[in-house]
C-alpha cells in the first residue's frame, strides 16, 4: 500500500489528528521535574528545638538507626 493512500482514509485521519493533539497536549503541558538534594532539616538545628505539645515541651535527640531494607514512600 502506498502512503498516499493510507493518508486518504479517513480512519487515518482520525488516528494522525489523535497523535497530533497528543503531542501539542504533551508539549503544553509538560513540566519539568525537580529533584530536591537535601529534605530533611539540619542535626543542629533538630538538638536545639525545643517543641510543645499539649502544655508539655518536648527536646529532639539526634540518634543513628538502621534502615528499612524496603524503600517506603509516603
Amino acid at each position: 500500500m502506498n502512503l498516499a493512500q493510507v493518508l486518504k482514509k479517513p480512519e487515518a485521519n482520525y488516528f494522525f489528528s489523535f497523535v497530533v493533539g497528543l503531542g501539542l497536549a504533551v508539549l503544553m503541558f509538560h513540566r519539568p521535574q525537580i529533584e530536591v538534594e537535601v529534605s530533611a532539616i539540619a542535626p543542629s538545628e533538630i538538638r536545639a528545638m525545643v517543641t510543645r505539645v499539649d502544655g508539655k515541651c518536648y527536646r529532639f535527640r539526634v540518634e543513628d538507626a538502621s534502615c528499612p531494607a524496603a524503600r517506603v514512600s509516603l
